[in-house]
């Protein structure tokens, strides 16, 4: 029941911004930065082809060495073959100029080569730029998963996928993009929408950052460009890391991107800048907590499961007791109630099976989080990338 009072709430948004004549799929370009994509490429574009002309259709291959841009170009669409190897944020740039993007389109796509835009992605996602208020829209990530009960790592991570997505963008980004708060810290690289009037305002490939998207949506914010909007249906299926060692790679690079963004435009005066110091302290909170859990688990075992005695927050004269239930529920039980929500939702049982060693990822994200800060300070980025492994078994 709350899922459909979701979905029609999501339609009345939508009625609200009925379509113009003005902003109508013929006035919207896709830019597809691919690097080494030949397993992905071609259901990408056919699934933008759903919804746009080819015409409207950008590829950037970044110094592919495989068949992305033979297959690329055998469907259709316009692709540049580019040299050297840059990173996405340049070929996002390259593909803005060498076309000129933003003078000929009102709204502009960034899909990555990885990504299946829905059929109704335009059809909901154009009205919201009736509003001349809305800068951009964040698009809906979709993990690309065939459920199953089988035990394996690529099926445990793909299953944390489902379930961190659920989470997060029904848990956060409707609070986060509500036209009152409007301080979404994040604008996802894929998929995403821009005005075009924006995008050509944003510093895309600013220098030393490992990843464009989190600097992107600052720029948004710093420069007061607008607000971001969301509506679930303009959504995307994508691939998310099947291996731990993949898993690691991208999680530290999104970690990374966040500080070296931070580190680039600091803190202003702002609501935005207030929840995004609200949600900074939260997270290196949580995440030395749960690192600390296994040497929590450790003292209660060697002493016998003794209540450990906490001082009060609200009086620190006051003390009270935290026990192993204590920690039991708070880590892992309220953690698990969300793997529940999130397996009803998505309607996939065996999430419950996959949620029992989520504190697993958990750990290395906390771990990332706080060990990518330091990193900032030191690491220079040059934005290139090797794309993961593909799974190039069917969708379902």
């Amino acid at each position: 029941k709350f899922t459909e009072r979701l979905r029609k709430w999501s339609e009345e948004k939508w009625r609200r911004h009925p379509v113009s004549a003005r902003i109508t799929p013929q006035v919207a370009a896709a830019m597809v930065a691919a690097h080494n994509e030949e397993f992905s490429i071609s259901d990408t574009i056919k699934a933008l082809k759903k919804v746009l002309p080819p015409e409207n259709i950008y590829v950037g291959s970044d110094a592919s060495t495989d068949r992305t841009v033979e297959i690329a170009k055998n469907l259709g669409v316009n692709v540049v073959d580019i040299q050297p190897n840059r990173g996405k944020a340049r070929v996002l740039v390259y593909l803005l100029n060498y076309f000129r993007l933003a003078e000929r389109y009102s709204v502009i796509m960034i899909i990555d080569a990885d990504a299946m835009v829905s059929p109704n992605y335009l059809k909901k996602g154009l009205p919201l730029f009736e509003d001349p208020a809305v800068a951009a829209v964040a698009g809906h990530g979709i993990t690309r998963w065939e459920e199953s009960w089988r035990p394996s790592w690529a099926n445990f991570l793909l299953a944390y996928g489902v379930r961190l997505w659920r989470i997060v963008q029904y848990g956060m980004r409707y609070g986060q993009t509500w036209k009152h708060t409007n301080v979404t810290y994040i604008i996802p690289g894929s998929p995403s929408m821009y005005r075009a009037s924006v995008i050509k305002e944003l510093e895309i490939d600013a220098p030393n950052l490992i990843i464009e998207d989190f600097n992107m949506t600052f720029e948004v914010r710093h420069k007061k460009l607008g607000r971001v909007d969301y509506n679930p249906e303009v959504s995307a299926v994508h691939h998310d890391p099947y291996t731990l060692a993949a898993y690691i790679k991208q999680i530290g690079r999104w970690h990374l991107g966040f500080w070296q963004t931070m580190r680039r435009h600091g803190l202003w005066t702002s609501v935005f800048a207030l929840s995004t110091l609200l949600f900074l302290a939260e997270m290196l909170f949580y995440s030395a907590f749960i690192l600390a859990v296994p040497f929590i688990l450790i003292y209660f075992i060697l002493n016998d499961f003794t209540p450990i005695t906490m001082p009060f927050l609200a009086s620190p004269t006051l003390t009270v007791p935290f026990t192993i239930w204590d920690l039991f529920i708070g880590v892992f039980a309220v953690d698990y109630a969300l793997t529940v929500i999130a397996a009803a939702f998505e309607k996939k049982p065996s999430l419950l099976f996959y949620g029992l060693g989520f504190f697993v990822v958990r750990y290395i994200d906390a771990f990332s989080f706080l060990y990518t800060l330091s990193q900032a300070f030191y690491v220079k980025s040059t934005g290139t990338w090797a794309s993961p492994a593909r799974r190039t078994e069917p969708i379902t």
